[in-house]
């Protein structure tokens, strides 16, 4: 515990800007690790085979079944946006680490 008082009061050094860079880091490096584990992996690959089934039938079901064309088109949703939160941390990571690296130098 001792190990996280001392970072606690580093990042209560920075200003909010820094801190909240420092965050988006941190937010990044654990989607990262998320995305890479057996259970990121699973949910991804999950969510593209929904996006992928789901597009498969829209294509083939009549116009006229409007609550299952609504149905596939909220599966296909649904599924984007777990993959859109996990991309948008990953690219906040990495803009946030540019942003430090850039103040750095």
């Amino acid at each position: 515990m001792d190990r996280d008082d001392n970072i606690q009061e580093l990042l209560a050094q920075l200003d909010p800007e820094t801190r909240s860079l420092v965050a988006e880091i941190d937010l990044g490096e654990q989607a990262k690790e998320f995305v890479s584990s057996d259970l990121g992996r699973h949910f991804v690959g999950c969510a593209m085979q929904e996006i992928t089934e789901a597009q498969q039938q829209l294509a083939t079901v009549s116009p006229w079944r409007f609550w299952k064309v609504q149905e596939l088109q909220n599966r296909i949703w649904r599924a984007n946006w777990l993959l859109s939160w996990l991309r948008e941390l990953l690219i906040t990571g990495k803009s946030a680490q540019s942003a430090i690296a850039e103040v750095e130098s």
